[in-house]
């Protein structure tokens, strides 16, 4: 978790490309994020990075296991 009081770092990886929902590829933050992140509050760019880490979560492949074996 970052400390309220610490500026955070951009999500940015230098793969700036939008797809058809107006998301960055590379950091998944909309066009709006991205252009408001220089002028946001640590607090704004902490619920910022939360939004980023659901919508990695909500993109990431399930976990498979191999036949016979339980997600435990």
């Amino acid at each position: 978790m970052i400390p309220p009081t610490d500026t955070p770092k951009s999500p940015c990886v230098g793969v700036c490309q939008v797809n058809h929902q107006q998301m960055c590829i590379g950091c998944s933050r909309t066009l709006g994020e991205i252009g408001k992140w220089s002028i946001a509050s640590p607090a704004e760019k902490r619920s910022i990075l939360e939004l980023v880490r659901q919508r990695r979560a909500a993109q990431a492949p399930p976990v498979q296991t191999a036949p016979g074996e339980t997600n435990s």
